[in-house]
């Protein structure tokens, strides 16, 4: 089984209890979360949006309230099928795609999310998504990506391999289950020299660092 057959296989089995994870009474948790609705609104208002590693929609929803559109991407059935039933404030369309090697045309779309798929992307792939998922999108299109910080005792063990310059979280699921699943995390630094070497102009102003999630962004 290859890492994005365990990553598709862990959220498969966690579909159903995926979203808890937004319900956390922490303060400084749900200010973010607060704000990173706010700014992807704000940052994709009126855009054809291509969303990539949808899951179970709770920011495909967000996104509704303001986007034009949004073409919802994942390769899960199982989060897919969650995210179908919910209600959306503009026309939402849901296709099971592979985030490496979409299926659409060169700049199909205007604007381009990513939440919580960063950090699962292997480092040696990272180039290779972003060429991707640029491909699709036309020339002056708004991208925003986000995903979790670090924090300590939250979310499983953080493990690293030797020889390996990815690290991994030890996930434990309601029925037992336990999975290690790539999860990466990055400082204002490493998403600085990232997105440079993708973006021109990219500069830590293009970049969101807090306690709880980062977000970055940018204009190609």
């Amino acid at each position: 089984m290859t890492a994005d057959d365990k990553l598709v296989e862990y959220y498969r089995k966690r579909a159903g209890e995926y979203e808890e994870i937004y319900d956390w009474k922490d303060p400084d948790r749900q200010r973010e979360q607060d704000l990173l609705s706010t700014a992807i609104r704000g940052s994709l208002r009126g855009r054809d949006v291509l969303e990539v590693a949808c899951g179970t929609g709770w920011w495909t929803r967000i996104l509704s309230e303001s986007a034009s559109s949004i073409m919802a991407t994942d390769l899960g059935d199982e989060v897919l099928d969650i995210a179908k039933g919910k209600k959306y404030g503009c026309p939402v369309t849901f296709r099971r795609e592979d985030a490496y090697n979409l299926s659409f045309e060169d700049d199909s779309f205007n604007g381009g999310l990513a939440f919580s798929w960063f950090s699962h992307i292997p480092r040696d792939l990272i180039d290779i998504f972003l060429d991707e998922f640029h491909r699709v999108l036309a020339g002056g299109s708004r991208i925003f990506i986000a995903d979790n910080t670090y924090i300590q005792g939250i979310g499983g063990e953080l493990v690293g391999k030797e020889g390996d310059p990815n690290t991994y979280k030890i996930r434990a699921l309601m029925d037992g289950g336990v999975f290690t699943i790539v999860k990466n995390y990055f400082s204002v630094e490493d998403l600085v020299d990232i997105f440079g070497r993708h973006v021109e102009g990219f500069s830590e102003n293009n970049v969101m660092h807090g306690e709880c999630f980062w977000y970055v962004d940018y204009v190609l």
